[in-house]
């Protein structure tokens, strides 16, 4: 009678073994897919907080600041000697030329209006004659200074309804005071809200969603769809919950993330609002890949298991058939072989970490690294030179060739500048909209000007397939002297559009004070 040790089985050893190494396997599959969709969700999150913060400082921010400092140089203008008087009361012919000329800097204010303490005003483009608009009394415009304060901010009103054009709006104003302290009268830039939101039409956002731009009171300021304007998008009880500068809040009632970006003046919040079900199914659709991925490798698991178990028996077979006939010649070897392959992440954190860094049209950094990069050297106190670049008529080029033109002559701006800038170990920035920026560190002090020049000169001479188009850069550059970032911003920028109205194509230093 034939008996069977089970000491001597290998089927039982082994099935137990990849049984175990199965079990274990799909315990650990669970646990990294629901990490997965963990990391997943909140790579998704940085991923659209970074896109409502470039939206916010590339683009928002750069208007405002433009037209800020444009009003702050205006109001100081007409504060001087008579100018206001003469502007309003004496010559307002002269004067509708002078504010209109003023307003062609601009193309994000509509109309611009200046008035006396006495309530009489100027506003560019001229209002029509008729009964209405002569009984109008200026001193009941919410822009209208009655007492100045010494404050070097402008003012931005809430949304209110203009006289006439009869339309919703909102203004951007500064008093007039002389350096005496003497109130003269007021200043107002009318905001052209529904051109400020077709540019909003040509933002790429990262996932399918909703950006917009909105008061304290949640209504709607700037947005890609004119018809939505000053409704009223985001509840009060998600506006209090932005407290912030910016993040995100979910929202269950409607199911959508709102990530924001908060302005102090004037107080609006930038917001891009996704459905949770988006970011469901771009993690659902992320993970599916992992899921499968983990199934196929519990099927080989299974299928090397039997292979082992087969082989396994072979061996044994043949190691006891070489025991009965003494051939050893070709003795049978056993070899268990195992093999995991992991895929390294690194590639992905890589390529984050570049969108982070990096404008994605230029190729050159973008605004979170320039503001990384100089204050790194204003913290380790190292001399350095920054240059504010910005492309003439670029408004024109885009009204005129398009938006996709604009976006070409950006492109290849920015690739004459690396090709000059690269070899040197000069960084160059897209600061915002159609404005660079660029750091000369302190062994590269001395090439600053002749590299910024060998830049403008090859952009100048550059021939383009559009016929009739020419672009040129002006600059200006200007040495830290240890001073605040503020104030050698505002004075490379003052260097910059000393350029512009010197007549453009040109390159100016900041004047040593």
């Amino acid at each position: 009678m034939a008996f069977h040790s089970r000491k001597l089985s290998f089927t039982t050893p082994i099935l137990v073994s990849f049984a175990g190494i199965l079990f274990s396997f799909l315990l650990i599959a669970v646990f990294i897919t629901l990490t997965q969709i963990n990391d997943f969700l909140e790579n998704y999150h940085e991923i659209n907080h970074k896109f409502t913060h470039n939206l916010a400082v590339n683009y928002t921010e750069s208007i405002l600041r433009e037209n800020d400092y444009i009003l702050a140089r205006a109001a100081t203008f007409f504060s001087v000697d008579d100018r206001l008087e003469e502007t309003i009361n004496r010559d307002p012919e002269g004067g509708l030329q002078l504010l209109m000329q003023l307003q062609t800097l601009m193309p994000a204010v509509s109309s611009i209006s200046l008035a006396d303490t006495q309530g009489h005003y100027l506003r560019a483009p001229e209002v029509s004659a008729t009964d209405a608009n002569q009984r109008f009394d200026v001193r009941r415009s919410p822009w209208y200074v009655v007492q100045a304060e010494a404050s070097t901010f402008n003012r931005y009103t809430r949304v209110y309804m203009d006289k006439f054009t009869h339309h919703p709006t909102v203004t951007v104003y500064k008093p007039v005071i002389t350096a005496g302290g003497r109130l003269k009268g007021s200043l107002a830039f009318h905001l052209d809200l529904a051109s400020m939101g077709y540019t909003l039409r040509h933002m790429a956002p990262p996932t399918q969603g909703e950006f917009f731009i909105v008061e304290r009171d949640g209504r709607v300021v700037l947005h890609p769809n004119t018809g939505a304007l000053f409704k009223r998008y985001v509840s009060d009880t998600l506006m209090e919950k932005m407290t912030s500068g910016e993040g995100h809040i979910y929202d269950p009632e409607s199911r959508e993330w709102y990530y924001y970006y908060s302005f102090t003046n004037p107080d609006w919040f930038v917001i891009y609002r996704v459905s949770d079900a988006t970011l469901n199914n771009l993690t659902r659709h992320a993970t599916t890949m992992v899921i499968w991925g983990f199934a196929l490798a519990a099927i080989v698991i299974v299928l090397f298991g039997l292979y082992l178990r087969h082989t396994s028996r072979t061996v044994l077979m043949n190691i006891i058939q070489a025991i009965k006939t003494g051939k050893v010649n070709r003795v049978p070897r056993l070899e268990a072989m195992l093999s995991k392959a992991i895929e390294s992440s690194k590639a992905r954190e890589q390529a984050y970490a570049r969108q982070a860094t990096h404008d994605a049209l230029t190729g050159c950094k973008n605004r979170r690294a320039f503001d990384s990069d100089i204050a790194a050297l204003m913290n380790d106190h190292q001399p350095f030179i920054l240059a504010l670049v910005d492309v003439d008529n670029f408004k024109f080029i885009n009204d005129t060739w398009g938006h996709l033109t604009g976006d070409i002559v950006l492109r290849h701006v920015a690739h004459e500048g690396l090709k000059i800038f690269h070899p040197h170990n000069v960084a160059l920035y897209r600061y915002g909209g159609e404005e660079f920026a660029v750091i000369f560190t302190a062994s590269q002090m001395n090439e600053a000007s002749p590299l910024l020049e060998a830049w403008r000169q090859r952009v100048a001479a550059r021939s383009w397939r559009e016929k009739g188009l020419q672009v040129t850069f002006s600059a200006g550059y200007g040495e830290w002297q240890f001073e605040p970032l503020e104030n050698l911003l505002s004075s490379v920028d003052e260097a910059l559009y000393t350029a512009k109205r010197q007549g453009k194509n040109r390159i100016l230093s900041v004047i040593p004070r």
